[in-house]
């Protein structure tokens, strides 16, 4: 399914609304967050929001150089933190997340939760759920050509050439491409997922025997798709 918001008003208010009623029927708590905001505060050495952090997150946090991940480790913290507040009363500096060897992040306190993240300035997005899920926000710009070739299946690279020379190009062709890293982050495969194979133009696909059906929202520059664990699906 693909929520089309363009040009409805503000876009960090309308990719929030539109979140926020998704969450609702797909039982997921989630919290939207302005790294600009952030890194004004890292800045200045904001307590409230360093007080977020594990003592094993500090760490991490103290071991990077560039700024741009310190921004996006800490937002990323923040953003699950808050996620996984509606879901239980916990003091957040007692709860680590962090990544898994799959690079994938995770709850230690609670392994029973799906965690997923994701960044595109000046943006981030945390989800926490009890199912399987992922997400992927992009700015919507056309990419380059062998990114295409070589990630993109058949399919898609057939839909896509109807679009060429239109608007509708960039956005056909970052919906196939966030629905294909929310995929990889459900089935916590990252980049090792075969992306060429996996035909994201249809709004249900199958990942090493897991069905998985997407839901993206457009909201003006941004494009976020989420893919969600179908328990119930029947392998084609």
């Amino acid at each position: 399914m693909i929520w089309d918001r363009v040009g409805f008003g503000n876009t960090e208010y309308m990719i929030k609304d539109s979140l926020d009623s998704l969450s609702g029927i797909y039982k997921f708590e989630f919290c939207f967050v302005n790294m600009i905001d952030v890194e004004r505060r890292l800045d200045a050495k904001d307590f409230s929001l360093l007080s977020v952090l594990s003592e094993k997150e500090t760490e991490h946090l103290e071991n990077l150089r560039i700024k741009k991940n310190k921004v996006q480790w800490v937002a990323g913290r923040y953003a699950v933190k808050s996620a996984l507040f509606k879901y239980k009363l916990a003091d957040p500096s007692c709860v680590d997340v962090l990544k898994g060897e799959d690079s994938a992040p995770y709850i230690v306190q609670y392994p029973d939760l799906c965690v997923s993240i994701t960044h595109s300035s000046p943006y981030c997005i945390g989800i926490v759920a009890k199912n399987k899920i992922g997400v992927d926000l992009e700015t919507i710009r056309e990419p380059k050509e062998s990114l295409i070739k070589h990630f993109y299946s058949s399919s898609e690279m057939d839909a896509l050439e109807r679009y060429k020379g239109t608007e509708e190009y960039s956005r056909k062709s970052m919906m196939y491409w966030t629905r294909k890293e929310a995929a990889s982050k459900l089935v916590k495969m990252g980049m090792s997922l075969d992306f060429n194979e996996l035909d994201t133009s249809n709004d249900m696909v199958w990942v090493n025997n897991q069905g998985i059906y997407f839901k993206t929202i457009m909201c003006n520059e941004f494009c976020v798709s989420i893919a969600f664990e179908d328990k119930w699906a029947s392998l084609p």
